[in-house]
């Protein structure tokens, strides 16, 4: 049996690594006697996949992951069961069955939603916002273990909508590229904003929440749970 999961990232764990987050699922999976299946050969493994790992320091109510049981389990017993284990700040919020030939998620999703909240921000935020992507480049420099290199990041800013402000802070909408062909880590986007919108030494400060991750559909874009059997 294959299953789509969709979790949550909390506050409480927004500084933990990916790394560390699947080893933390794991271990529930472990203590909620879950019938995960397992990888063959010398070291066996979880037969779990993750989709588009959350950047350090960002909490979410959109991350999924893929995994596969020895045996049925109601998915909504495999909640309940995982958040059992789960520490305060992960949650499964819902699990749906999926064929097992669909391709991975990784390989599916190509955009993901962001809520960015921004302290202290510019003044005439929406104008200077409509500019900013009305650029015909927006290249930001990016360090990678080949030393710099200059991205043009417009092509994958989807979206960017002013959702409203109150007293000091500003909450943007933002649909990002998300995929194995084009990501964007949406810091550099709001970074390159505010850099364009007040210098390179703004004062705004900002938080980051991914409100969930799309893959494409016969009518736009759905969400993973959508690929659920009768979904």
């Amino acid at each position: 049996m294959r299953m789509v999961v969709k979790y949550s990232k909390g506050k409480k764990v927004k500084y933990i690594s990916h790394l560390e987050l699947m080893r933390t699922i794991h271990r529930a999976l472990r203590r909620a006697d879950i019938p995960v299946a397992f990888s063959r050969g010398y070291n066996p493994q979880p037969k779990t996949a993750f989709a588009m790992p959350l950047p350090v320091g960002m909490t979410s109510e959109g991350e999924y992951m893929d995994i596969i049981l020895d045996s049925h389990l109601c998915p909504e017993i495999f909640c309940q069961r995982m958040n059992d284990a789960l520490p305060d700040g992960i949650m499964l919020l819902k699990a749906v069955e999926v064929g097992e030939s669909l391709p991975s998620l990784m390989s599916l999703i190509d955009r993901a939603v962001y809520l960015i909240t921004v302290h202290n921000p510019p003044k005439d935020i929406d104008i200077k916002l409509n500019r900013f992507l009305q650029q015909n480049e927006i290249v930001i420099k990016k360090d990678s273990k080949r030393g710099e290199r200059f991205v043009n990041i417009k092509p994958m800013i989807l979206k960017a909508d002013i959702l409203g402000s109150q007293e000091t802070d500003t909450a943007m909408e933002v649909v990002l590229s998300t995929g194995s062909r084009e990501y964007l880590n949406p810091e550099h986007m709001i970074k390159a904003f505010l850099a364009y919108a007040e210098g390179d030494d703004f004062e705004a400060y900002f938080n980051i929440h991914r409100v969930d991750m799309l893959i494409p559909g016969n009518d736009g874009c759905m969400a993973p749970l959508e690929l659920g059997k009768g979904g």
